[in-house]
C-alpha cells in the first residue's frame, strides 16, 4: 500500500461485498406482503449462499460440491487504485518524540490505568474546562499548525529583499543533509514539525553498522523463491508498477536500536554549482538546490506496528525466514536489530499520470505532469555521479553498481537534473555516541538525523496522453481543423506568454504604488518602463500555418571570362503547416531495443514503455509539407536546393517556480523588431525581461518596500531564469519529394516561383541522442521544433558574408 504525500495515495487491494441489495430484496418482500416485521435475520441470497458453500466446502444439495481451490487461467490480475485513511499515514510514519522513546516491551495501557497512561492536564488543571478538540490538536500535533508555518515561511522571506543577491533557494532554512554536500538547500514548503515532513532536510551520520540493499526486480518478488533483478536499462512509464525488495542488515557483533524506517519513491529537481576554489572533497560543490516534486510511501515496506498488505498481493508470514537468502521477512516490532542478521521488505509503486496540485504554487497545468528523466545527479552515490562518462558508441553511461543513474546525450543543463529514485531511510534521534556529519547540533530541528539511506536511480519516461490533451483544449471552437497546433498558434498569434508576463508586472507595479501611496511617496519616484509588445510581428499570416518573418536575399555566381561574381537573383520565402501529430521518443539503440519489445531475448518486462516506442501511424508525425516560394526581376530559373531537417531543442531553467507557461511566442516574437533569427530574438527577449524585473527588486530594495509572496516569487523566478537553445542534426534521413517549379508572373518584371516539399520524417538516429519528451516544470522545461532548412546553390560565403542562401523556418511540434 503506498501513500503519496500529502493528499493522494495509490493502493491495490480487491474489493469487499455489500449486503445492502440483499437487505433491500428482503425489505421488499415484507412490503410486498403488507406485513412490516421487526428485526428480521439476514438472510444471503441465493448467489451469495452459492459462494458461502463454495468457500466452506459444504454441501447444498446431494451432490457434493469440492472446496473452492486455485487453477491457472488467462485471467489478468485485477488492481484497485484506493485511498488509505490520513490517519493510517499518521499511525505509521508521521512519528514524533513519544513515539521514538516509546517502550514496545510493555504492555499497552488500559482505559483507567493510571500507572502507564499520560494525564492530558495537569492537578491543577482540573477544575477547567476540558479544551475543544481543536486545541488539542494545536498543543499536540504540530503539523496541524498550516496557516502559522506559512505567515512565518512569508515574513522570512519578505526579510530577504535586503539580501536578495546572496539568497540561494525559495527555502527559508538551508541544513546539510550529507557530509559531502555541505550547502544543501531545499526548494520544499514544509508544513509539519515531525522528522517525516523535514526528511531532506535532516543530517546524515558519517558511519553506521547498519547496511541498506535496494533491489528492483521483472516480476512480483514471492518469498522462498529466486527473482531475476531488472537490468539498469530498464525504462518506466505512467501507469507502470515497480517491484522489488529491501535487505536491511546488521553487520555487527552487537544489537542495533532503530527509530523510523521510510520506504518512498521520490521524484527530485537538483542543481549544482561548483566550487572552483576548493578541491576538498567535503566542499565539492559550493551550492546544491534540491526540489522534490513526487514522494510517495510504500506503507506495507515501511516500518509499522500493524500489518499492511502488499499493493502487488505478495503474502507472507511476518518474522519467518526466507528459504533462499537466509532473511527474516519483515522488521522485528521492538526496534532493535540483532547482529549479523538480514531483513527484507517487499515494495511496490506505480508511477502517477500526474502530480499532486500543491507541486505548483502557481496552479501552471503544464507543471502538474510529470518530467522525464534527464541529465544526471552528481551528487549521488557520494558524489560519484560526477564521475559518469557517456559512452558515444553505447549512447550511455552509468556507474558500475546497483541502482545507477544512465547519463544519455539529451541535451540537459551541465548542473541540472530530474531523478526518480527508490529511497529507504533509518531515521533516529542524535545519539551523542555516533558522529554526524555536521559539528554540533544545538537546535530543536537537529535532533534526528538519518544513520542510513540508500538509493536506486529508475528511468521515467512520461506517457503524453495527458499532454496531447492539454494541447486539443486551445483547438475546440476555434480551431477544430489542426488539432494540437492549436495550442502552438494560440502561443505565437495572441502573445500567450508575454500576456502573462505584461499581467504579473502589472501586479507588481500595482502593489508598489499601493505601498507607496500608503507611505505618501510620490508616484512619480518610480521610473519603471512597461513591457509593450509591437503590433508589426509578421511571424503569423494565416491560421493554418507559420511563414519567414522577412524574404532571404538568393544571389548567384555571374562569370566573366575567368573571374566570377555574386549578383543577386531574387528573395525566398518558406510556409510550413501546423503539425496536427507528435514525434516518439527516441533513445539509444540498446534502450529502444530492450523496452520496446524488439528483442525477446532479453525478456524486458512487459510495460506501457511498448506503447510509447511503437504508436499508433495515425498519431505519428512522418511527413512535413513546405511551401516553397522564389521571386525575381526576371524568369530565370531559380538555382537548385538541397533540403535538411533538424530538431530544434529549447530548454529553460530556473532556481524559483516559473508562475506562466512558456511559449513558443517567447523564442520567436520579438518585443522590439521582426527578425529572422531566433537566437537574436531570445536573447533580446531574455534581456528585457530581466532588466525590467531588476528595475523592480532595485526599486524595493533602495524604497525598502514589501511586496506579496507571489510577485516576489515571480521577480526570482525570472532574475535566475536561463534558457539554451540545441540543434540536433541528422536524427532524419534526408528524403525529401521535390516536384518542379511552378511559375507565375505577378507584375511587368517580376515573377514567382512556388513549390510543394513533401519532406519524409524517417528517424536515423545517428548520433544516438536522446529525444525527450515535451514537458514544463516548475524549475526546468523543454520545447521542440522542427526546422526545415533549405539551401541555394551557386554562393561563396567569402565573397560577401550575407549571401548563405539559406531559407530557415522552425514550426513548432510535440515530442512524445
Amino acid at each position: 500500500m503506498t501513500i503519496e504525500t500529502s493528499n493522494s495515495t495509490e493502493s491495490d487491494s480487491p474489493p469487499s461485498y455489500d449486503a445492502s441489495e440483499c437487505n433491500s430484496n428482503t425489505r421488499q418482500e415484507s412490503i410486498a406482503n403488507g406485513s412490516k416485521r421487526k428485526n428480521v435475520p439476514y438472510q444471503p441470497s441465493a448467489e451469495q449462499q452459492r459462494q458461502i458453500d463454495l468457500l466452506s466446502g459444504t454441501e447444498s444439495s446431494s451432490k457434493p460440491r469440492s472446496p473452492l481451490t486455485t487453477v491457472n487461467s488467462a485471467t489478468r490480475t485485477e488492481y484497485f487504485d484506493l485511498l488509505p485513511s490520513f490517519e493510517m499515514f499518521q499511525s505509521i510514519l508521521k512519528r514524533d518524540d513519544r513515539q521514538f522513546q516509546e517502550d514496545l516491551s510493555r504492555s499497552p495501557p488500559c482505559y483507567g490505568d493510571t500507572l502507564n497512561s499520560v494525564p492530558s492536564n495537569s492537578a491543577s488543571s482540573a477544575s477547567l474546562p476540558h479544551p475543544s478538540i481543536d486545541q488539542n490538536l494545536h498543543s499536540s500535533v504540530p503539523e496541524y499548525r498550516i496557516e502559522q508555518e506559512l505567515e512565518r515561511q512569508r515574513e522570512q522571506e519578505h526579510a530577504t529583499f535586503h539580501e536578495v543577491s546572496s539568497r540561494p533557494t525559495l527555502s527559508p532554512i538551508a541544513s546539510s543533509p550529507g557530509l559531502h554536500n555541505q550547502n544543501m538547500a531545499v526548494t520544499e514548503e514544509t508544513y509539519g514539525a515531525s522528522p517525516l515532513d523535514n526528511i531532506d532536510r535532516l543530517n546524515k551520520t558519517t558511519n553506521s553498522a547498519i547496511d541498506i540493499q535496494i533491489y528492483v526486480t521483472k516480476t512480483v518478488p514471492q518469498p522462498n523463491t529466486k527473482s531475476d533483478l531488472e537490468s539498469r536499462l530498464k525504462e518506466y512509464t505512467s501507469g507502470d508498477h515497480v517491484n522489488g525488495y529491501i535487505i536491511v542488515s546488521n553487520t555487527s557483533s552487537s544489537p542495533i536500536e532503530f527509530g523510523l524506517f521510510t520506504v518512498s519513491l521520490e521524484g527530485t529537481v537538483k542543481s549544482t554549482e561548483r566550487n572552483a576554489n576548493t578541491f576538498d572533497f567535503n566542499h565539492r560543490y559550493s551550492r546544491i538546490l534540491m526540489k522534490k516534486f513526487l514522494k510517495m510511501y510504500d506503507l506495507s515496506a515501511s516500518y509499522g506496528y500493524t500489518y499492511v498488505p502488499n499493493s502487488a498481493g505478495i503474502e507472507y508470514e511476518p518474522f519467518t525466514w526466507d528459504k533462499v537468502d537466509g532473511c527474516s521477512i519483515g522488521l522485528p516490532d521492538n526496534r532493535i536489530l540483532r547482529p549479523k542478521t538480514k531483513y527484507k521488505k517487499f515494495f511496490t509503486f506505480k508511477f502517477p499520470h500526474s502530480l499532486l496540485d500543491n507541486v505548483c504554487v502557481n496552479s501552471v497545468l503544464p507543471h502538474l505532469l510529470p518530467p522525464p528523466s534527464m541529465g544526471v545527479d552528481k551528487t549521488c552515490f557520494y558524489n560519484r555521479g560526477e564521475s559518469i562518462v557517456l559512452n558515444k558508441a553505447l549512447g550511455y553511461g552509468t556507474l558500475n553498481m546497483r541502482g545507477t543513474p544512465l547519463l544519455t546525450k539529451d541535451f540537459c543543463f551541465d548542473d541540472m537534473s530530474v531523478s526518480y529514485t527508490i529511497e529507504a531511510k533509518i531515521i533516529d534521534k542524535v545519539n551523542s555516541k555516533e558522529a554526524v556529519s555536521h559539528q554540533d547540533i544545538n537546535s530543536a530541528k537537529n535532533e534526528y538525523v538519518i544513520s542510513k539511506s540508500a538509493q536506486y536511480f529508475l528511468r521515467f519516461i512520461p506517457d503524453l496522453k495527458e499532454q496531447v490533451a492539454y494541447c486539443k483544449l486551445h483547438s475546440v471552437g476555434n480551431y477544430p481543423d489542426i488539432g494540437l497546433g492549436g495550442k502552438f498558434l494560440d502561443q505565437l498569434k495572441y502573445n500567450t506568454t508575454w500576456n502573462s508576463i505584461s499581467e504579473l508586472n502589472d501586479q507588481v507595479e500595482k502593489e508598489i504604488e499601493q505601498k507607496l501611496n500608503n507611505e505618501e511617496l510620490s508616484p512619480l519616484e518610480m521610473k519603471l518602463k512597461n513591457l509593450k509588445l509591437h503590433e508589426d510581428s509578421k511571424v503569423i499570416q494565416n491560421d493554418t500555418f507559420v511563414t519567414t518573418n522577412r524574404p532571404v536575399d538568393i544571389y548567384g555566381k555571374k562569370k566573366k571570362m575567368i573571374l566570377s561574381s555574386l549578383i543577386k537573383l531574387g528573395q525566398s520565402t518558406m510556409s510550413i503547416n501546423f503539425p496536427d501529430r507528435v514525434i516518439p521518443y527516441g533513445s539509444p539503440r540498446l534502450l529502444m531495443k530492450y523496452n520496446s519489445g524488439e528483442d525477446n531475448s532479453l525478456q524486458p518486462v512487459t510495460s506501457n514503455m511498448e506503447d510509447l516506442y511503437n504508436r499508433r501511424v495515425e498519431d505519428v508525425l512522418d511527413t512535413l509539407e513546405a511551401d516553397l516560394c522564389f521571386e525575381s526581376d526576371s524568369n530565370v530559373r531559380p538555382p537548385p536546393i538541397k533540403v535538411s531537417t533538424n530538431i530544434v531543442a529549447w530548454s529553460y531553467n530556473t532556481e524559483y517556480p516559473l508562475p506562466f507557461e512558456m511559449g513558443y511566442d517567447f523564442f520567436y516574437k520579438s518585443h522590439e523588431s521582426v527578425s529572422n533569427d531566433s537566437v537574436e530574438t531570445t536573447q533580446n527577449n531574455l534581456h528585457l525581461v530581466k532588466s525590467q524585473v531588476s528595475n523592480y527588486i532595485s526599486f524595493l530594495k533602495s524604497n525598502s518596500l514589501i511586496i506579496s509572496k507571489e510577485s516576489f516569487m515571480y521577480l526570482k523566478s525570472v532574475q535566475k531564469l536561463g534558457i539554451k537553445k540545441d540543434t540536433i542534426k541528422d536524427y532524419f534521413q534526408s528524403n525529401v519529394e521535390e516536384p518542379d517549379w511552378q511559375i507565375s508572373q505577378i507584375s511587368d518584371r517580376r515573377f514567382r516561383w512556388t513549390k510543394r516539399l513533401k519532406i519524409s520524417l524517417v528517424i536515423e538516429n545517428k548520433h544516438n541522442v536522446t529525444l525527450l519528451p515535451t514537458f514544463q516544470n516548475c524549475l526546468i522545461g523543454r520545447l521542440y521544433c522542427l526546422q526545415v532548412a533549405v539551401k541555394y546553390k551557386g554562393t561563396n560565403s567569402e565573397q560577401n558574408e550575407f549571401a548563405h542562401n539559406v531559407v530557415s523556418l522552425d514550426v513548432p511540434v510535440l515530442v512524445g
